[in-house]
């Protein structure tokens, strides 16, 4: 079985995160990061999240997480 290369992320220029309360309660979380291509000048979009959650907590949590792990 072979291992997973690890997902490396360029330095994110930006984050677009999206959030909605959803009818059937929690919350709907959409997070893309988006970066500089060095290669071309063009900006690269990366979808960190889409995912749904019980609380508001627990959609921040994602959030956050995106954003710290954006940085590794």
């Amino acid at each position: 079985m072979m291992a997973t290369a690890p997902v490396v992320r360029k330095v994110v220029e930006y984050y677009t995160i999206e959030l909605a309360q959803l009818s059937e309660g929690g919350f709907g979380v959409s997070m893309i990061a988006t970066t500089v291509d060095d290669e071309e000048p063009q900006l690269l979009s990366q979808e960190l999240a889409n995912a749904r959650v019980d609380s508001l907590d627990d959609a921040l949590s994602l959030v956050r997480d995106g954003v710290l792990g954006a940085k590794a």
